[in-house]
């Protein structure tokens, strides 16, 4: 992996602009998107420093038709949009995960410590505590990592800001631990899980599939 640094002279370069209008589908956006990048890579060496990073994106979403009847088990349409989380992450040699989610204060878990707490609900903590805890309880790997997310699915606007925090959360760590092995059908299960059990939300499938698959 590139050191941040490193990195943020690659996305200067233009030598990611292929991957970002893969990801947008909107070559006006390049500018934007690449100034966005080298933002997040710089604010993740003032959290944690220079070190090896990766980066990784979750789309939001909009449904098409059928909003809320996924809770009862019913069919819904919904759709990927180009607008995504990005987290840029390092991953650590120990049992702890810090996330700073756009100018929110760091949040620490501790690997061992992710039981469910019913005075997290609500919270973006009891989100990644959620993600982490449905990981290991499918049998995949878990470990520590740093992470900072900046996203552009606005929160409140019905784009499912918080299964594309669910989804990229769940993507770091499948990408840091598992090779890639944990499919997005099982992210978007996992995301659900940790808001339905860990968040205290009744939430069905939709948003997180869309997220995911999308």
């Amino acid at each position: 992996m590139p050191t941040a640094s490193s990195l943020q002279e690659y996305i200067s370069s233009g030598s990611l602009n292929a991957r970002i209008s893969d990801i947008t589908q909107d070559d006006s956006r390049l500018e934007l998107e690449q100034s966005r990048y080298i933002e997040a890579v710089n604010r993740f060496i003032e959290l944690y420093g220079d070190r090896e990073v990766s980066i990784f994106s979750a789309p939001g979403r909009s449904e098409i038709s059928g909003n809320h009847t996924d809770h009862q088990h019913g069919h819904v349409l919904a759709a990927s949009i180009n607008r995504d989380a990005i987290a840029v992450a390092s991953v650590r040699d120990d049992s702890i995960v810090r996330v700073v989610s756009g100018s929110s204060p760091i949040i620490t878990i501790d690997l061992s410590k992710l039981d469910k707490d019913e005075s997290e609900f609500g919270t973006t903590v009891a989100l990644i505590r959620g993600v982490l805890r449905g990981i290991i309880d499918r049998g995949y790997v878990i470990g520590g990592f740093d992470c900072y997310i900046t996203s552009e699915v606005l929160i409140g606007a019905g784009l499912s800001s918080s299964a594309a925090f669910e989804t990229v959360i769940g993507t770091v760590v499948n990408g840091f631990y598992n090779d890639m092995k944990i499919s997005a059908i099982e992210i978007a299960q996992i995301g659900q899980f940790a808001e339905n059990v860990f968040f205290g939300k009744p939430c069905g499938l939709m948003d997180q599939m869309a997220c995911s698959v999308g």
